[in-house]
């Protein structure tokens, strides 16, 4: 099989001490696994750590990066995931966190499959978070399951890589972390294919969570109060055709 055109692209919020071994482990493996690429660093506009500034710096080293400045009014990581994939280019999209608690280079175990399934998802093994963090996301996870008819084993899990065509057939519109949920479900109801597999997963070691509160790692309830909102628009928009 030839090697494909890739756009990977890379959310990021506050991540200064993560930018530099994503990117470096990025460029690494695109080098080894495509033909063409780009990679695409999605900053929204209010980090205030200097992740915009070193981004610049990288894109100037080399001009398969680029930066996309996510709007300080359109927060949600959601919102940085459609600025990712309205900006991408090539017929094949990657995506992961940008904290470093993936390893890009297993981006490579998707590549025998990229022609056989339309999204092929990441599920994390033996997920390396706080307690509460995974107890919340099961929870999640069991919600999303009942409510949407979703099958994947790891739904908020980001690592994923998707053919184009599905985010031309789809509409996406949560701008919360409902995005990754939301993405499989409409593709499921479109009739592309998925397949899952799994990643490794680390600590994080720099930087901080954004969207949890400081006291046992649960998230803060303004992001609970979003989440729901936005699940029970997404759940209307799937069930009203």
């Amino acid at each position: 099989m030839p090697k494909p055109d890739i756009t990977m692209f890379f959310p990021a919020y506050n991540e200064v001490e993560n930018i530099p071994k994503l990117l470096d482990s990025a460029v690494t493996v695109l080098n080894e696994s495509a033909n063409n690429y780009e990679i695409l660093v999605v900053v929204y506009g209010g980090s205030t750590d200097g992740t915009i500034d070193l981004v610049k710096k990288y894109s100037k080293k080399n001009k398969k990066i680029r930066l996309i400045t996510q709007p300080k009014e359109k927060k949600g990581i959601g919102y940085a995931n459609i600025l990712g994939f309205r900006n991408a280019k090539y017929p094949y999209i990657f995506y992961a966190d940008s904290d470093n608690q993936f390893d890009i280079t297993e981006f490579k175990k998707f590549l025998p499959y990229i022609g056989e399934y339309d999204i092929i998802a990441g599920y994390r093994i033996k997920r390396q978070d706080p307690f509460t963090r995974i107890v919340a996301s099961k929870i999640y996870n069991l919600m999303m399951r009942i409510l949407l008819n979703v099958r994947e084993r790891d739904l908020d899990c980001a690592f994923r890589l998707v053919n184009k065509r599905v985010i031309e057939k789809i509409n996406l519109v949560c701008s919360t972390g409902v995005a990754t949920t939301e993405l499989l479900a409409k593709a499921r109801k479109e009739g592309f294919k998925i397949m899952e597999m799994g990643v490794h997963h680390y600590p994080r070691k720099s930087g901080q969570p954004v969207f949890e509160s400081r006291f046992l790692s649960f998230p803060k309830p303004k992001v609970v109060l979003n989440i729901l909102k936005e699940t029970i628009i997404l759940y209307k928009d799937i069930n009203s055709k």
